[in-house]
């Protein structure tokens, strides 16, 4: 495949496969010279193979689901696959998503692993491309936001709880896993005097991208109540789940069990359990903003 290059202000823009564009950051290429200028060229193709076909894992995955795939951009520690609307999806599409790409870099894994013995002379080339691909499918495994690890347990999660609360849970194992590489470093340093800047780097982006993810969840709640609102007029009916809540019950406590899978009704009723009303998944959250989230779900009616 031949790649026009052409220069963004984001990275070097490498042409599009299949109508995605392909964007190498700015670091990602340093990290490719680098590797070119002592002579592991083959290396360095090795890593930008493996990293692309997983994002593609991701992004083929998404377009089955029926969304639309922007761009994917390559990183030094991994990539990103910029998909339209991914907001919106539940729970199981975004397992399935997430999932895509550990699964296609565990399988090029294995087959790498057959290919040593079957091809020896190979034997170091496809010793690295193996261990590039389980190092790229055991480290994006980590159960940590915003790793795909981290979107899966994300997404089982809400299953069960409001996606505010998995969000934090998961971007918690990311600051829990960043303080386990500052502290390997730190323990590398007193033992050898040398930095491990790579697990520095790392440790960082998770606490950062982690911290992005907490501040974004608000907003994600909002999107999947517009993709549930579409869903039911076009289909005309989806699943939903029935909770009852006493007339003083506070509207925080409820709205922190609407999941992104199912519609939610809310039976209202009084001390002496008399139904009260009935509330929609809608009508909270339009009149959230006039009650406020420590309001009476009451009041609400």
């Amino acid at each position: 495949m031949i790649f026009r290059m052409v220069r963004g202000s984001d990275g070097l823009r490498a042409g599009k496969i299949s109508g995605i564009q392909i964007i190498l950051n700015n670091w990602f290429i340093v990290l490719i010279v680098l590797f070119a200028c002592v002579g592991l060229a083959t290396k360095a193709l090795a890593v930008f193979g493996a990293v692309l076909v997983h994002e593609f894992a991701h992004a083929l995955m998404a377009m089955i689901l029926g969304f639309k795939v922007r761009e994917i951009e390559l990183l030094p520690f991994g990539g990103v696959a910029r998909i339209e609307r991914m907001g919106e999806a539940g729970s199981s599409g975004e397992i399935m998503i997430a999932a895509a790409g550990p699964i296609i870099s565990l399988v090029l894994a294995a087959l790498m692993y057959m290919g040593i013995e079957q091809f020896p002379i190979w034997a170091e080339e496809f010793c690295f491309f193996y261990q590039i691909n389980i190092m790229l499918a055991l480290f994006n495994l980590i159960p940590g936001l915003p790793l795909d690890g981290g979107r899966i347990l994300r997404a089982w999660l809400a299953h069960y709880r409001d996606y505010g609360k998995a969000t934090m849970i998961a971007a918690s194992v990311s600051n829990i896993t960043a303080v386990v590489l500052v502290g390997i470093s730190g323990f590398d340093y007193w033992q050898s005097g040398t930095i491990n800047l790579t697990f520095l780097v790392a440790a960082v982006f998770l606490y950062v991208a982690a911290k992005t993810e907490v501040q974004v969840a608000g907003f994600r709640q909002m999107r999947v109540l517009a993709r549930k609102k579409a869903e039911l007029t076009v289909k005309g009916v989806m699943p939903a789940r029935h909770y009852t809540a006493m007339y003083g019950a506070r509207a925080h406590d409820i709205i922190h069990l609407f999941g992104p899978d199912y519609y939610h009704i809310v039976l209202v009723v009084d001390d002496n359990f008399r139904l009260q009303g009935t509330l929609t998944e809608t009508e909270v959250w339009e009149a959230l903003p006039y009650h406020g989230l420590y309001a009476k779900i009451g009041k609400f009616l």
